[in-house]
């Protein structure tokens, strides 16, 4: 049988505590026993450093809020999130349209309807289906490419098959309007909505971080680069890339099928990477200058009309050092030319046969450029907080 070791048990060195290290001892179980939760801990210099029920506030206290700060975190990603594309039914697109019937903005090949849809302005384009399709569009591929839009891209709103098209609605801020018709209007060609400097290197920025995005963050091709899918809106001037995607399973609504059109790189048959930074090249130099990609100049001497390239009138111009002249005219000769010739020679290696750059460079180049023109504009504005008098001294 064990029995409690008495004590004479005890080892020879220890002692038998006092009296008043009895009465310590005993208030000190009394408090343990009023007190459950409470604990001691003895520092380095003995004293108590706290209390179990404070350690669990804090450790309460501190979950909470880092559960406070997860949810919050989420929140904030959610938030940050693109808007998952809408499948509009195409009754509800004919009728924002009157049937189709309404009419559209825009030449014949970047045409589309501007209306009304669930309460926001829209701009609806109609697209031809791939020959290949079988008019039913994929949901799911539909759904990817509406993971990749940004806020520097158009939110895409929709797309509804219909017979061998496809409608893609793309919601537009007021007073936007397509980069080719704020280059040249159909009523007065000789009217342009950047009329300056530094909204043309402003819109070319814009396009490039977008394609950049699209390339380097989304790890996807745009295919359909061109002023018709590019939006400009106001205040600001600040220019959006829509149509992001819509090569994945839709045809070309201009040429590019047949390899006319001025925007297709002549190497390359599908979309591609190389294939945007030809484009986006082209789109450039015509930002520049103004003019068409492609326009017909009558020659008197052979009597016919002769095709004139823009790549060709560009090469020409920084050959001969004439970019001065080159650049579009309704800039009314003010703009950096250093800065100009720079960015020719960036769109002229962008719609090179070989060795195109990719659109990080080209990107970080034409923002740079565009920095410094907003510094030359600021040395050329005219000070307004000034006065002058007239009157002798």
């Amino acid at each position: 049988m064990c029995k409690s070791r008495s004590s004479s048990d005890a080892l020879p060195s220890q002692r038998a505590p006092s009296s008043s290290a009895k009465r310590r001892l005993a208030a000190a179980a009394a408090a343990s026993s009023s007190s459950p939760s409470t604990s001691y801990s003895g520092g380095p210099s003995g004293e108590g450093t706290g209390t179990a029920s404070a350690q669990h506030r804090a450790t309460s206290s501190s979950s909470a809020s880092s559960a406070s700060s997860s949810r919050a975190s989420l929140a904030a990603a959610r938030a940050s999130l693109p808007d998952p594309p809408i499948l509009y039914p195409f009754q509800e697109l004919a009728a924002a349209t009157n049937s189709f019937l309404a009419k559209r903005v825009g030449n014949s090949s970047s045409a589309y309807w501007r209306c009304s849809l669930r309460g926001r302005d829209a701009a609806l384009f109609q697209l031809q289906l791939r020959p290949d399709a079988t008019g039913a569009l994929d949901a799911a591929a539909l759904a990817r490419i509406g993971r990749y839009h940004h806020t520097s891209l158009a939110r895409l709103l929709g797309a509804c098959p219909a017979g061998a098209h496809v409608y893609l609605a793309y919601e537009l801020p007021p007073g936007a309007a397509t980069l080719a018709a704020c280059l040249r209007g159909t009523r007065n060609p000789s009217f342009t909505a950047l009329h300056t400097w530094v909204s043309r290197v402003q819109v070319a920025a814009d396009v490039a971080q977008g394609l950049e995005y699209v390339h380097h963050h989304a790890d996807a091709v745009h295919g359909r680069v061109s002023p018709s899918a590019v939006f400009v809106s106001d205040p600001g001037l600040r220019a959006r890339l829509t149509h992001f995607g819509a090569s994945k399973f839709a045809a070309a609504a201009d040429t590019r099928e047949t390899g006319d059109s001025p925007y297709a790189a002549p190497d390359s048959s599908e979309p591609s990477r190389e294939a945007d930074v030809y484009a986006f090249g082209v789109l450039l130099l015509e930002l520049l200058s103004g003019e068409e990609p492609t326009r017909y100049r009558f020659d008197r001497g052979t009597k016919e009309f002769l095709r004139v390239s823009i790549l060709e009138t560009a090469a020409a111009a920084v050959a001969g050092g004439a970019v001065r002249n080159w650049v579009d005219r309704r800039l009314g000769d003010s703009f950096p030319v250093a800065a100009a010739e720079r960015l020719v020679e960036v769109g002229l290696r962008c719609a090179a046969a070989e060795d195109r750059p990719e659109m990080t460079w080209v990107a970080g180049k034409v923002s740079k450029v565009y920095l410094e023109s907003r510094a030359w504009e600021q040395k050329l504005r005219v000070p307004t907080e000034f006065s002058v008098s007239v009157a002798p001294r």
